[in-house]
């Protein structure tokens, strides 16, 4: 058991660190929600085949679909279709910098609605988080005003807000529920559809022709590593740790993420960014230093 969980641990720090590379690649030539929707549409169909092969599909019940539907729109096609979108505008390792506010916004919203009481460390962790991602922006408060980037972190802002929500979402009310791989499998395909119709009403004359080769292997990446993989260990983790214990791996994608963004798109790392990087990792080691009564 233990060496399952460790896997999925690893899985998810890095293969999801990743996925930051791949997503920067893959919208250089193809559309955002067009990537992200095809990428769930493969991920989804793997799933599928294997549950069919295995003779493990489900009867799906409207109550169990409904609960699929809403984290599909929460976990994928919010949070998943508007990273991608964001990354359009903004660099690998700047989005995944702004992603490590996930591990707060789900603190709280856990401290919001009683399941976790504020302390003393939670304060000081949520105060150096904050701290670092002052300094991330104290010099770039100009580039808000160009409207792409402006729109770039906006859109990365909402997707934190819905992963955070979807994660605690997942994490409870699930009784009753389609068994881990179903309820991922129908949450991929529904989220594929959704956001491959919204990239086609946008811009309806997508030609495939413009896509490189590099994208296109980003595409396939995503799909086998980020989704397949990252998604089904993500999941698997919800089941085993409490939610504010997972999403605190978003700071291992964060080093993985800066690095690959350097060492491959050559994307910049100034002493002030590895500055705020220390502080927002240690914002989150002062959260999770103590074991807390969480969902």
């Amino acid at each position: 058991m233990k060496t399952k969980l460790y896997l999925a641990l690893f899985c998810v720090a890095f293969f999801w660190g990743t996925t930051f590379l791949g997503i920067r690649i893959g919208v250089e030539t193809i559309p955002p929600f067009i990537l992200a929707g095809i990428r769930n549409l493969i991920s989804g169909s793997i799933i599928f085949c294997y549950l069919l092969f295995q003779k493990k599909l489900e009867k799906v019940s409207l109550r169990q679909l409904l609960r699929s539907f809403i984290l599909a729109i929460l976990m994928i096609v919010l949070a998943n279709g508007l990273t991608t979108y964001a990354e359009k505008y903004i660099t690998s390792g700047l989005a995944s910098l702004i992603s490590t506010l996930t591990p707060f916004c789900v603190l709280i919203l856990n401290l919001t609605m009683g399941y976790e009481k504020l302390s003393v460390k939670t304060i000081l962790g949520i105060f150096l988080g904050m701290l670092g991602i002052f300094l991330i922006y104290q010099t770039s408060l100009t580039d808000l005003l160009i409207p792409e980037y402006r729109h770039g972190i906006y859109a990365l802002l909402l997707a934190i807000l819905a992963w955070s929500v979807g994660t605690l979402l997942m994490k409870r009310g699930s009784e009753n529920s389609l068994t881990m791989l179903m309820n991922i499998c129908v949450q991929m395909l529904i989220a594929g559809v959704i956001l491959t119709s919204i990239q086609f009403y946008l811009t309806p004359d997508v030609s495939v022709s413009r896509w490189s080769a590099q994208s296109i292997f980003a595409l396939i990446y995503l799909a086998l590593f980020g989704s397949v993989v990252g998604y089904v260990a993500f999941s698997y983790l919800l089941t085993q740790l409490p939610s504010t214990k997972v999403v605190v791996l978003s700071y291992i994608n964060l080093v993985v993420a800066l690095f690959l963004g350097w060492l491959i798109l050559d994307e910049v790392i100034t002493s002030r960014i590895i500055t705020a990087t220390i502080l927002i990792i240690s914002g989150v080691v002062v959260v999770n230093y103590k074991k807390q009564n969480k969902i």
